[in-house]
């Protein structure tokens, strides 16, 4: 049976509770660890996504070659340690960059360039048939030191997750949004590390159902992931949107492998459901103070009516976000990433090359976005934000089967499409802003009738049109080919 290996982040600070918990509770051998960082001068290993790690040993040193972002690759599963590319025997603790060159094939004569070295303990025990071993140490740059910790567990795939699961319900052992090689090189350019997955999945040509599967949902797993920080700070807007739009992609895709995902697959789409709960008020908030709202106190500067409304809705906003970060922080967050990252590594037996299972999945969202009829004229607003939402669902399904096919028809097909789902979404704005002002309401307030008055009247008027355009984009959209048909 072949066997699973899970890198966790464990901050630092919860390092010393390891080996305590009842699940492990014994003393683990310890071993010193001394490191460095490589890239190149030219910047070529870290364009390609690549880092090389000299180990210094008692007799020598071993030099390897590997794999920190996965750049081109189309997969990476969620909680991978890094690929080990190649490994090298050295007299002396200094990197071969033209080894690493010609096994890269990269030009050789690159230098070589000292990014960050790491010092500290590896620690090791064996708990319920799964070998764990946490590195502590130092991560040193130049300019900056941060501690660094990661637990490692191998073994077979449900011991490993099951204890991984044990284990992180009671301490804040998290799936890796990024490899400790970038987070060493990035501490030397003094900037934040580069995630392992961001935007889109796409699925490689040539991938089987199965293949196509896990491709997609670790991609969007690491996605969420590399968003969860920037959400939590709340500086600005960015952060929860591309996390909901991850999230959004990722419950989208595990309603397409339903067959596939089984139990598994529902459990967690339940889990991402509960997370959307907590990241809509905070995104719907930034949208309104950010939109209309703002534009209303552009318009009315100086009144403090206005200006009373909009600090009762950063109030809001911050109450949304406080919600959000205590559901970040909480274990459940915790175990819906392992339970993705254990759904990405499921043993499914789907052959089917995935064109064949895309064109059938393609099919049945169309239908659904076509089933609201040619003439849009007719149909209520509930009708309205219904194809709105079938409409992001085909999006996303373009978006994600299409680079199985050619890229023209895909852009023009989804181009269109999201146009139809823009001008719908005017729409749905009217909607929201509408609870949210009630949220605002103050009963026998006249400066807050007043104010909640203005804000209803200059979104509306803002909105004026959005039917007819919505029309016009469907109009245009109807008239598109289909580019997964033939």
């Amino acid at each position: 049976m072949a066997e699973t290996t899970l890198e966790l982040a464990l901050p630092p600070d919860g390092s010393a509770r390891l080996f305590r918990h009842a699940a492990i509770a014994q003393r683990p051998r310890s071993a010193r660890l001394a490191a460095s960082l490589h890239g190149s001068a030219d910047g070529a290993l870290e364009e390609a996504g690549l880092a090389v790690i000299v180990e210094r040993r008692r007799r020598g040193a071993v030099q390897r070659l590997v794999r920190a972002l996965p750049c081109g690759d189309a997969t990476w599963l969620p909680g991978a340690p890094m690929p080990v590319l190649a490994e090298t025997l050295l007299a002396e603790p200094t990197p071969d960059l033209d080894a690493v060159a010609a096994h890269a094939g990269l030009p050789a004569g690159m230098m070589p360039l000292g990014l960050a070295e790491l010092h500290g303990r590896t620690l090791a025990a064996e708990a319920r048939g799964v070998r764990l071993t946490l590195l502590a140490a130092s991560l040193r740059s130049i300019a900056a030191e941060r501690p660094v910790a990661r637990v490692t567990l191998a073994g077979e795939r449900a011991a490993v997750f099951a204890l991984a699961t044990t284990l992180a319900a009671d301490l804040p052992l998290m799936v890796p949004a990024t490899s400790l090689a970038e987070e060493g090189r990035a501490l030397s350019r003094n900037g934040a590390p580069r995630p392992l997955r961001d935007g889109a999945p796409r699925i490689p040509r040539g991938a089987t159902t199965a293949e196509a599967f896990s491709a997609v949902v670790s991609h969007l797993t690491l996605a969420m992931l590399a968003n969860a920080p920037a959400a939590h700070a709340g500086e600005t807007p960015a952060g929860v949107h591309q996390m909901r739009v991850a999230l959004r992609r990722l419950r989208s895709a595990l309603t397409l492998f339903k067959d596939l995902a089984g139990h598994d697959g529902a459990a967690a789409s339940g889990g991402l459901k509960g997370l959307a709960r907590c990241l809509g008020p905070a995104r719907d908030w930034d949208v309104f103070l950010g939109g209309r709202l703002a534009e209303l106190a552009a318009a009315f500067a100086g009144d403090s009516r206005i200006a009373a409304l909009r600090d009762d809705a950063m109030a809001e906003r911050e109450a949304a976000y406080a919600a959000l970060r205590s559901a970040l922080d909480a274990p459940g967050f915790r175990l819906l990433c392992l339970s993705l990252a254990a759904l990405a590594r499921a043993p499914l037996e789907a052959p089917e090359p995935a064109t064949a299972f895309a064109a059938r999945a393609l099919n049945r969202r169309l239908r659904r976005v076509l089933r609201h009829g040619e003439d849009l004229s007719g149909l209520p607003p509930p009708e309205l934000h219904r194809l709105r939402l079938d409409a992001k669902r085909l999006r996303y399904a373009g978006e994600m089967f299409g680079p199985l096919y050619g890229e023209r028809k895909l852009r023009r097909f989804l181009r269109a499409l999201a146009a139809v789902q823009e001008e719908l979404g005017h729409l749905n704005d009217i909607a929201v802003a509408a609870a949210l002002l009630a949220n605002l309401a103050r009963p026998d307030d006249a400066d807050r009738a007043f104010a909640i008055g203005a804000a209803e009247g200059w979104i509306a008027a803002k909105a004026d049109g959005a039917r007819e355009a919505a029309f016009a984009a469907w109009e245009k959209f109807l008239g598109r080919d289909l580019f997964w048909d033939g």
